[in-house]
């Protein structure tokens, strides 16, 4: 191989920083970010030791790779073809589809969609969760009025200042499964070799606070529903097995329908 011209080296990717503190930082350029618009770097810091410097080094071949890795996927499907592919495939009950659907339609195609697969990376996924907690209709936090119709028309008292509400905690999680189930699937289907949520910062979990009856109150609750027998029956099964709302709604409805299984 013929040796470069004038002497000069290749220049590296990434670089390798001192701290004051004697650790060493590693960035590498990772790209654009889709969503935000500001440069992406990959960061991790290496605690000072004898070693340092060639974990360091590892890192920053890790940091190149996995760039390398986003930039040349498999397809250059995107996210929308991904999710159609993810819901033709998608094994679950009507109802669970149906939100997945109403929560892929509304969220993640409108802000991800266009996107190829391989270009999402975590800051792109970060970035997503941040404008789902900050308003629920996405908008960019610019001053706007929320019109009647979006056709021409002449605004009245229903057309009102925009109001940013954030998504609820238990949505953002729903988005955050869809992704997680089509992204592990694109990683098996060798779309991507890498999965971008690997990258991102997890959804925090809901509070959950219960606040259940004694066993006096709940004695006296049936007691008291047994007054009437459909009620106090079901009322009496949420008790005794935990069944959770919509299979209780569903055996309230079979008690409509069918009376006569109720002694």
């Amino acid at each position: 191989m013929a040796a470069p011209r004038n002497g000069s080296k290749r220049r590296k990717r990434g670089e390798i920083e001192r701290l004051p503190s004697g650790s060493l930082r590693v960035r590498v350029y990772a790209g654009i970010d889709a969503l935000s618009g500001k440069r992406n770097y990959l960061v991790e810091t290496i605690p000072d030791g004898p070693q340092a410097d060639a974990e360091a080094e590892r890192v920053r071949v890790r940091f190149v790779n996995q760039v390398d890795e986003q930039r040349s996927p498999r397809t250059k499907a995107t996210v929308n073809q991904l999710m159609d592919r993810y819901l033709e495939l998608l094994d679950v009950e009507e109802t669970t589809r149906e939100r997945y659907e109403q929560v892929i339609r509304v969220h993640i195609r409108p802000l991800l969609g266009h996107l190829p697969v391989g270009k999402l990376d975590g800051e792109t996924l970060d970035e997503l969760q941040a404008v789902l907690r900050r308003c629920r209709a996405h908008c960019d936090g610019r001053r706007r009025v929320d019109h009647v119709s979006d056709d021409r028309h002449e605004c009245t008292d229903r057309c009102v200042p925009h109001v940013c509400r954030p998504l609820a905690t238990a949505t953002i999680r729903k988005v955050h499964f869809c992704l997680s189930g089509a992204l592990t699937r694109a990683v098996r289907w060798r779309w991507i070799t890498v999965n971008p949520l690997d990258q991102a910062e997890p959804p925090r979990g809901s509070k959950s606070e219960p606040d259940p009856p004694t066993v006096d109150q709940a004695a006296a609750i049936l007691n008291a529903a047994f007054k009437d027998m459909w009620w106090g029956v079901l009322l009496w099964v949420a008790m005794t097995t935990g069944a959770r709302r919509g299979e209780l709604c569903a055996l309230r409805w079979d008690l409509v329908l069918q009376p006569q299984f109720v002694m």
